[in-house]
């Protein structure tokens, strides 16, 4: 199946289909850094807003599955606003 996981001009594919998951847990995990690994991805390693949009993202994900999925989903979704 090929999904599209491009938000504006950012294909987040890469870093989605890296995802898995783990024993009885059915939501995907990152096997790594997330927040470094969305960091570089776009670009924000040394900006000082990146941390800032990392952990926004970290707390809308925190109100439902708080899965690395989700956080990445909400981490494009307020980099595209930025």
């Amino acid at each position: 199946m090929n999904l599209n996981y491009k938000v504006g001009s950012i294909d987040w594919s890469p870093i989605i289909q890296r995802m898995e998951t783990h024993g009885n847990c059915h939501l995907p995990t990152y096997p790594g850094d997330l927040k470094t690994v969305l960091l570089n991805h776009v670009g924000l390693v040394q900006h000082p807003q990146g941390e800032k949009a990392y952990q926004l993202a970290r707390e809308i994900a925190r109100l439902t599955t708080f899965s690395d999925a989700e956080i990445t989903y909400w981490f494009s979704r307020i980099i595209e606003l930025m």
